[in-house]
């Protein structure tokens, strides 16, 4: 389905504004019940003794925490159908007859503003992990170090969010960066499309509105800026963003563009 469009004259400029990041979004939650009652985290890990170790290292950590274990996904996700609640979520992605990502995909159909911690034996999957909005992506073993920074980062202070001011029939509307998916040249308009199905089509030329662009957006194409936090898939040749649309990459930025995106999404997940 096409986002619906609204048409008009734009000026545009960025200022910064606080909010909470949607990883974070059950960290405020947790700092509350922190104060009251234990926290409730779960481990999916077939590795048993790979699990007591994680479950030690939290205990380690200061806190009021109580940890359940699960070898197996279905388990996990049974249980959470059956109104058992997490605060928090760590699950492993390679697993004997399933995945980690899979299995976290059904969760969050569940109980979505969970946060999830992935672990994992190698970084193949942290593009996947990503796109999942993933508190943490740590890779075997697990250190203290680690499961102390992934408290940290459920209790993180709010960063500066950027903004686009645009003019639509003469109201001022503000545009969130972190919710355009994209920035498109239309001939002597500029079409800006948003999460929720929803666009602005502006009387402002295209390379204007792209200079005001944080540096979560990359060119693909001539004409074409993606915001890097929507972009689902990458290969040699295309990327695909998380609404299904795919662009060809410019044939002479090719090899720039990927590695400048896998750049994005290692830093994103090694982010303090």
């Amino acid at each position: 389905m096409m986002p619906a469009r609204k048409r008009g004259y734009a000026s545009v400029r960025e200022t910064d504004k606080p909010f909470t990041p949607i990883a974070e979004k059950g960290a405020s939650r947790l700092s509350a019940r922190q104060n009251a009652m234990y926290v409730d985290i779960a481990i999916l890990d077939d590795d048993q003794e790979d699990a007591f170790q994680i479950q030690n290292m939290i205990f380690n950590t200061q806190g009021n925490w109580r940890v359940d274990q699960y070898t197996e996904g279905q388990k996990l996700i049974e249980a959470v159908e059956g109104g058992k609640r997490y605060d928090l979520l760590i699950l492993d992605i390679y697993l004997e007859s399933e995945s980690g990502i899979d299995v976290a995909k059904k969760l969050r159909s569940i109980i979505p503003d969970t946060p999830v911690v992935f672990i994992t034996i190698s970084r193949d999957h942290a593009v996947e992990a990503y796109s999942m909005e993933a508190l943490h992506y740590i890779v075997k073993p697990v250190r203290q170090q680690d499961v102390v920074e992934i408290f940290r980062r459920l209790n993180h202070k709010p960063e500066p969010r950027h903004i686009l001011a645009i003019q639509i029939d003469r109201t001022l509307t503000i545009l969130y960066q972190d919710e355009i998916i994209r920035v498109e040249s239309h001939g002597h308009s500029t079409t800006i499309s948003c999460i929720n199905d929803t666009a602005y089509s502006i009387w402002k030329p295209y390379h204007e509105i792209d200079e005001l662009l944080d540096d979560t957006f990359i060119r693909v194409k001539k004409g074409v800026t993606l915001n890097m936090r929507y972009i689902s898939r990458m290969t040699n040749r295309d990327c695909t963003t998380r609404d299904g649309l795919s662009y060809l990459l410019s044939r002479d930025r090719a090899k720039d563009i990927r590695e400048r995106y896998f750049s994005f999404i290692e830093a994103e997940l090694k982010k303090k």
